[in-house]
C-alpha cells in the first residue's frame, strides 16, 4: 500500500508529465505551421518555374529567371534545413507521444493503488527524467507563458516552466 506522500509523489509526475505533453503539443504546432508558410513560396517559386519554362519558346531566355528561381528554391530548403523545422517537428512530436504515454501510465497505476511497489515509483521518476532529458530543443516562452498562466496554481507544473529567466539590464538584474 502507498503512503500519502507517495501518492502525492505520483500525482505529482502525472501532472508534469500531462503539462509536459501539452507543451510538446503546442511547440510541435508552432513548427508545423512555420514549415507550412515556409513551404508557400517554395511552392509559388516552383510554379512559377514551370509555367515559364513552358510558355516560353527560347530556352535562351529562360536561363537568368531559371538561374534566379533555382537560387530561391535553394535559399528556402537552406532555411528549412538551417532552422532545423523538420527535426524540432519530429522531436516534439516524439516527446508529445511519450509524455502522454507516462500521464496515461501513471494515472492507470493510481487506479490500482495496491499493486504500486516503490520500484514502479522509481520507474516513473526514471522516465520523466529521460523525457526530459530529450528535449532537444527549446519551447518558445510564448508557449511556456500560456500554459504556465492556464495551469499554474491548478496542477504540479515541471521545472521548464517553474523556474523563471532573469533579465540583466544596465549590469543589474532585475
Amino acid at each position: 500500500m502507498l503512503t500519502e506522500t507517495q501518492q502525492e509523489l505520483l500525482m505529482s509526475y502525472k501532472d508534469k508529465a500531462f503539462i509536459m505533453m501539452l507543451l510538446c503539443e503546442q511547440s510541435y504546432n508552432e513548427h508545423v505551421f512555420i514549415k507550412n508558410i515556409i513551404n508557400i513560396p517554395l511552392i509559388l517559386v516552383n510554379t512559377a518555374m514551370t509555367a515559364l519554362n513552358s510558355i516560353v519558346e527560347n530556352a535562351d531566355d529562360m536561363k537568368i529567371p531559371n538561374i534566379l528561381l533555382n537560387s530561391t528554391t535553394g535559399i528556402i530548403l537552406g532555411l528549412i534545413s538551417s532552422f532545423k523545422i523538420y527535426e524540432k517537428i519530429q522531436s516534439f512530436h516524439q516527446l508529445q507521444g511519450k509524455s502522454n504515454k507516462l500521464s496515461s501510465s501513471i494515472e492507470s497505476k493510481m487506479i490500482k493503488m495496491e499493486d504500486i511497489k516503490e520500484d514502479d515509483i522509481k520507474s516513473v521518476i526514471d522516465t520523466y527524467d529521460n523525457l526530459m532529458d530529450n528535449i532537444d530543443y527549446p519551447i518558445s516562452n510564448k508557449i511556456k507563458s500560456k500554459i504556465k498562466k492556464q495551469f499554474e496554481e491548478k496542477v504540479n507544473l515541471p521545472s521548464i516552466l517553474t523556474v523563471d529567466l532573469v533579465v540583466c539590464k544596465d549590469r543589474c538584474c532585475v
